[in-house]
This record gives C-alpha cells, sequence and structure tokens, in this order.
C-alpha cells in the first residue's frame, strides 16, 4: 500500500491548482491561435493558422506576455491596439504584409523589450513609430522595402541593443541616421544597395561591437569608419567588391575577434594586415581571388582558432607562414586546385592540434598527408577522386569523429575500410558508385548497421538496388561478387575495376562480333562473285559451242551431192538457215567428179 505524507499532498494540491490558475488564465484565447506558457514561464500566444485574419485586442488576455503572429491569411494594419497589453514583453509579426507603422501604435506598451516585424512590406520608419519605447532591447526590420530612414528615428530607443535593417532598399544612410542609440552594440546593413557610406553616419554608435554589411556593393571602405569604431569584435564585409586592402586596414581596430571577408576580389593578402589583431579568433578569407599570402601574414594570429582560405587561387602555403598558429582547431583549404600538396603535407605536420580539416576537391592526395594530424576530429574529403585508397589515407586519425568522403569514386568496403568507418559517428557517403554485390558491401552489411549513420551509404549497382540504403540490405539476397572486382587498397582504379573491366569486355566482345561478322561477309561477296564470274565463262563457252554445232549441222543438212541446194520442210525453229546464210565450202572428195578432181 502506497502512503502520501502531508507534504506529498499539499504540494501535489497546489501543482493542480496552479493547473487550474494557468487553465483559466488562458482560457481567452483567439480560435485560429495557440496560447499556453513558454519554457520561462511568461504567457504567450501563437497565430500562425491559415485562417487567422485579424487581429482584435480584446480576443487576447491582457496578462499576455509574448505575442507571436506569422502569415496572416490577409494584411494586417498596425495601430494604437497593443496598449491594453502593459505586461507585452515580445511581440513579433512576421510575414503579415504589413505596408506601415502607425504613428505611435506602441505608446503605453512600457514593457516591451522584443519588436520583431520582419518580412512585411514597411517602406518608410520615423521617430513616431517607436515612441515611449525606452526599454526595446531589440529591433527587426529585416526584409521589408525600407528605402529610406530619416535622421533620429530611432531617438526615442535609447536602450536599444540590437538593431536589424538587412534585406532592405536604402541606397544611403543620412547623417545622425542613429542619433540616441548610445547603447548599441549589434548592427546589421547587410543586402542594401549602399555602394558606399560616409563613416560619419556611424559616429553615434561609437559602442558598437558588431557591423554587418553583407552583399552592400562595397568597392572600398573609408579607413575613419575604423577609427570611430574602435570596440568592434566583429566585421562582417562578405559579398562585397573589394578588391584590395592596406597593410594598415585595421590598425585601429585592436579588439576584432571575427572578420568576415568572404566572397570578394582580393588577390593577395599583404603582410602585417593583422598585426594589430592578436585576439583575432575568426578569420574567413574564402572565395576570393587570393593568388599569394605573403610572408608573416598570419605570424601575430596566436589566438587564432578558424581560418578558412577556401576556393581560391592558392598555388602554395609555405610552413614558415602558417607555423605561428598555435591554437588553430578549424582549417579549410578547399577548391584550391592549384595547391601544391606536397607543401601542403609540411604545412600540416605543424598543425598537430587541428581539430577539423576540410581539404575537399583537391584530387591527388598524397597517402602520407595526415600522418601528424593525431587529433583531428573532422575531416571533408570529398570530390577527392579517391577510390579504395581511402583506407590508407585513413588510417594515422585515431579520433575521428565526422568525415565527409561523398562525391568519390568509392565503389565498396574491404575489412580494413569497414573497421576504420565503423569507429566514426558520422559519416557522409552522398554520390559515390557503390556496387551492392558479396564482394564490394558484403563485409558492412554483416555489420548490421541499423541507423549507425545519419547519411547510410546507398547502392549505385546494379541497377535493381539503385538507391537502396545499404542497412537494408540482407547479404543472402546479394548478388556474386563480379568477375575481376579488385578492392585491394592498391590504387584509385582497383576501386572502379568492375565497371572498367566489365564494360571493356563488353566492348571487347562487341568489336571481335563486328569483324567476324564481316568478315564473313566479305568472305561471301568474294564466293558470289568468283561464282558468277566463272559461271559467266562457262555459259559464254557452250553458247560458242552452240552456235558452232548448230551452223555445222545447218549447212550439213543443206548440202546434197552435186551443187543442188536443197530445204528440208519443215523448217526446225531451232536452226533455222536462210539463203545469206550458206557457205559453201568444198564438197567432200566423194561427191567430186574426176574432172574436177583433176582441176
Amino acid at each position: 500500500m502506497v502512503t502520501i505524507t502531508k507534504f506529498q499532498l499539499s504540494l501535489l494540491i497546489f501543482t493542480i491548482l496552479l493547473s487550474l490558475n494557468n487553465a483559466s488564465s488562458l482560457s481567452k484565447c483567439p480560435l485560429d491561435c495557440y496560447c499556453d506558457l513558454d519554457p520561462t514561464g511568461r504567457y504567450y500566444t501563437e497565430c500562425n493558422e491559415p485562417n487567422f485574419s485579424e487581429f482584435k485586442d480584446t480576443d487576447y488576455d491582457r496578462k499576455m506576455e509574448v505575442i507571436i503572429i506569422r502569415d496572416p491569411k490577409y494584411p494586417l494594419t498596425i495601430g494604437p491596439v497593443f496598449s491594453r497589453f502593459k505586461k507585452l514583453e515580445t511581440l513579433k509579426i512576421v510575414g503579415a504584409n504589413i505596408p506601415a507603422i502607425g504613428e505611435r501604435s506602441f505608446w503605453g506598451v512600457t514593457s516591451l523589450r522584443s519588436l520583431d516585424l520582419s518580412f512585411n512590406n514597411i517602406t518608410l520608419i520615423n521617430n513616431e513609430n517607436f515612441y515611449d519605447q525606452k526599454n526595446l532591447v531589440e529591433l527587426n526590420l529585416a526584409s521589408n522595402k525600407i528605402g529610406r530612414v530619416p535622421s533620429g528615428s530611432f531617438s526615442y530607443l535609447m536602450n536599444l541593443r540590437i538593431l536589424n535593417l538587412a534585406d532592405n532598399s536604402l541606397k544611403e544612410l543620412l547623417p545622425r541616421t542613429f542619433q540616441g542609440l548610445s547603447k548599441l552594440r549589434y548592427l546589421d546593413l547587410s543586402e542594401n544597395p549602399l555602394n558606399d557610406f560616409n563613416p560619419n553616419v556611424l559616429r553615434d554608435v561609437k559602442d558598437l561591437r558588431a557591423l554587418k554589411c553583407r552583399k552592400c556593393q562595397l568597392k572600398n571602405v573609408n579607413p575613419t569608419l575604423y577609427s570611430l569604431l574602435r570596440q568592434l569584435s566583429e566585421l562582417d564585409f562578405g559579398e562585397n567588391q573589394l578588391q584590395h586592402l592596406d597593410a594598415d586596414e585595421f590598425k585601429d581596430l585592436k579588439y576584432l575577434k571575427h572578420i568576415h571577408l568572404d566572397s570578394n576580389q582580393l588577390s593577395t593578402i599583404v603582410s602585417g594586415l593583422f598585426s594589430s589583431q592578436k585576439g583575432l579568433e575568426y578569420l574567413d578569407l574564402s572565395r576570393n581571388r587570393l593568388r599569394k599570402i605573403e610572408s608573416q601574414a598570419f605570424n601575430n594570429l596566436s589566438n587564432l582558432t578558424y581560418l578558412d582560405i577556401s576556393y581560391n587561387k592558392l598555388p602554395t602555403l609555405e610552413p614558415n607562414d602558417m607555423c605561428d598558429l598555435p591554437k588553430l582547431h578549424t582549417l579549410n583549404i578547399s577548391g584550391n586546385v592549384q595547391l601544391n600538396l606536397f607543401e601542403m603535407s609540411a604545412v600540416l605536420q605543424n598543425m598537430s592540434e587541428l581539430r577539423s580539416l576540410s581539404i575537399a576537391d583537391i584530387t591527388n592526395l598524397p597517402s602520407d598527408i595526415f600522418e601528424t594530424l593525431n587529433n583531428l576530429q573532422s575531416l571533408n574529403i570529398s570530390g577527392a577522386g579517391l577510390g579504395s585508397n581511402i583506407s590508407r589515407i585513413l588510417q594515422p586519425m585515431i579520433m575521428l569523429k565526422e568525415l565527409d568522403i561523398s562525391r568519390n569514386f568509392l565503389t565498396g568496403f574491404d575489412e580494413e575500410l569497414v573497421e576504420k568507418l565503423l569507429s566514426i559517428e558520422n559519416v557522409h557517403f552522398e554520390h559515390n558508385k557503390i556496387i551492392c554485390d558479396v564482394c564490394s558491401v558484403g563485409a558492412l552489411v554483416d555489420r548490421k548497421l541499423l541507423m549507425k549513420w545519419k547519411y547510410m551509404p546507398s547502392c549505385n549497382q546494379p541497377d535493381h538496388l539503385r538507391h537502396k540504403p545499404i542497412n537494408r540490405l540482407i547479404k543472402e539476397n546479394l548478388v556474386a561478387c563480379y568477375e575481376n572486382l579488385i578492392l585491394d587498397g592498391g590504387n584509385d582504379a582497383a576501386s572502379t575495376s568492375y565497371k572498367i573491366l566489365h564494360e571493356s569486355q563488353i566492348n571487347l566482345i562487341a568489336f571481335m562480333g563486328a569483324s567476324i561478322f564481316v568478315l564473313l561477309l566479305l568472305i561471301i561477296i568474294i564466293s558470289i562473285s568468283i561464282c558468277t564470274r566463272q559461271r559467266a565463262h562457262y555459259y559464254t563457252r557452250e553458247d560458242g559451242k552452240g552456235e558452232q554445232a548448230n551452223s555445222e549441222k545447218c549447212l550439213e543438212g543443206s548440202l546434197l551431192p552435186g551443187t543442188e541446194i536443197n530445204f528440208k520442210f519443215p523448217l526446225d525453229d531451232d536452226n533455222i538457215c536462210t539463203v545469206d546464210e550458206i557457205c559453201l565450202p568444198q564438197p567432200p572428195s566423194k561427191y567430186l567428179s574426176s574432172s574436177m578432181r583433176s582441176s
């Protein structure tokens, strides 16, 4: 028998009463919305049903602290309808096609701390839109159609720390645009066609910590900007058109920890560019046109943990240029197809603490390139043209937890490779040429993989198993080994031996068959020609003999003793002689008279 103490009973009753109280408090909830408590215990309502079409403040409980409205059926208008929600802290109205923010729409909602009006159709804002919002900390106006921000538009937001104006239509920023935002720490101006802007626009936000201006069509940056924003710790100028950075470009930004310069048009990283950034932790230079990183360009970056120089045109990396990166944990050099891999092997020897390496889309990897990377946990060698030699390349890395070998020429798994792969938590196999027969995948199928990896390898051949995950195969149902298929780990060609050999055999058989057919055809044609000529010659000769015989017969029948000409009737149709055709040779001697004989 279970006994319940008084304390436990009291706790149970209290919990029930609290639940009933919450239920009664949230009983006033719009039909197309969902109301509950969020993980922090705040009352919230979320309206994202397709039929939701209108916001009526009387439909909501006054105690609501979080209101979320997504993609309503009809466009919403923002007027002074939130004043009755005295405890409202978070308001999020996204994708509602709001054309404008009404004046003093949020007047009286002094508790509001986060306002998200992104993905609407707002074209203009002014300072009256945010009247009396002195406690607002975060404002998101991204993905609207704002083309102009008058000076002082945010002057009432004295405690604002995060402002997102990304993906709008701003072509210029007016002086004092950010007047009153002395506490602003994060500003996102990305995806606005600014081209260039006056650094003095940011004079009111000197304590800014993060500035993002991606895809702003910037061709150069006025150095005065950096001298105004000396407290910056994150700078993002990615996806612009920057072509050159001077050695003293960032000399005033001594507190930078993150720099994003990816997808620009930089061709050279000059020595000394990052000499003032001793605390730099993250550097992204990917997808530029880099052909040269000058000597000692990274020498002062003793705290750098992430370096991305992928998809450039670097022909070489000197070991001395990369040796002073003791804390580097993540390196991405993918896509530098001209890179000297033997020199790269020497570079990697100095990075024994590396945890993550991406060297994708670079072929002809030396088999010993990863020999010193005993601590590597993540490796991306996708698109590297690897076959059965993968197991030898992976052998030194005993700590590996994630591996990407997609887009290679892997056709099967030998025992050595199977043992290595089973020790790795997550493997990407996509877009290989796996042959699902006993020789190629039998060793892996035996292991009863179930859901070992998130991205399970799938069959490419035979056709009836194409796209089928290996973990769904049954070894007894697999076809036998293809003839001459070798998975010995010797070289890349071995991994595709079946395909090459099989196609070669088919082509050879087809060629031999065609050759034999043509030869037989020639023999037949020649034989027929010879026979035809012989027959023609035979009949020609016989015809000649026949004509001679007929002629003699005709003459013989026409000659009588003496010189008389005699015709026999009826005439033989086949042996008709005319008078003109008769020639009179000398008759035989027995028909000649003595007088004729003497003459």
